[in-house]
């Protein structure tokens, strides 16, 4: 082996543990990320008394202080990006989130099915996100298949994100403005889930094997939502 090889060897490998490094510090940020409130649900934080610009503060805080919807919209936004379906998940996600909200508003949902239906939007979010076959563009050999299941899992959480918009729905402050309490959920949730895709950007430009920093952070994010 000549000096030059074992020298380019040597800078790989720096640059392989670096981008380790990274990755488990950007794992850790995202594991603390909850702690920066005291409570969920956030609107808590703030009395909007009617106001519609305080009440949009009160919506967009609370989903930055509870795992569960941080799960499922940062974990969204990472399975979509790895699917190469960015934009048909942000409008699955969308519609979902809105038509809960909507129904819950209009319908009086048992709450202990809405809680059902966001445990079970975030387990099945986990395995997705551990599965090689979500993460991988589809071959020449499967790709009917793979865009089929694809398809199937972005109107099928699309579908579960309603369970999400029906418990904001139900926690929206007595004081606050309905609308305005929507708009910045809206705005937070859809913020989260595009930061969902700068995550799977970052993990498949710096680690050559993102899917195992991939299913840590799933398994983390599972365990906050079951431990919260």
């Amino acid at each position: 082996m000549t000096i030059k090889t074992s020298q380019t060897m040597t800078r790989k490998n720096l640059t392989n543990k670096t981008a380790m490094v990274s990755g488990l510090a950007l794992l850790t940020w995202l594991a603390m990320l909850p702690t920066l409130a005291f409570a969920h649900p956030g609107h808590g934080l703030i009395v909007a008394e009617g106001i519609f610009s305080t009440s949009v503060l009160s919506g967009i805080l609370h989903p930055l202080t509870g795992f569960d919807h941080l799960m499922l919209a940062l974990g969204m936004g990472l399975l979509f990006t790895q699917m190469h379906s960015f934009k048909k998940g942000f409008a699955s996600l969308a519609i979902g989130l809105v038509a809960g909200f909507a129904l819950s508003l209009s319908v009086s949902l048992n709450s202990t099915l809405i809680e059902f239906g966001i445990l079970l939007s975030i387990v099945l979010l986990t395995l997705a996100l551990m599965s090689r076959y979500f993460n991988h563009a589809p071959n020449q050999s499967n790709e009917a298949s793979v865009n089929t299941w694809h398809n199937l899992a972005i109107v099928g959480f699309g579908a579960l994100a309603m369970f999400h918009g029906a418990a904001h729905a139900i926690e929206v402050p007595a004081n606050s403005s309905t609308a305005g309490f929507f708009i910045g959920m809206i705005v937070a949730m859809l913020s989260l889930y595009t930061v969902g895709k700068g995550v799977a950007t970052y993990l498949n430009t710096h680690l050559q094997d993102s899917l195992i920093v991939q299913r840590v952070i799933a398994v983390v994010g599972l365990c906050g939502v079951l431990l919260s």
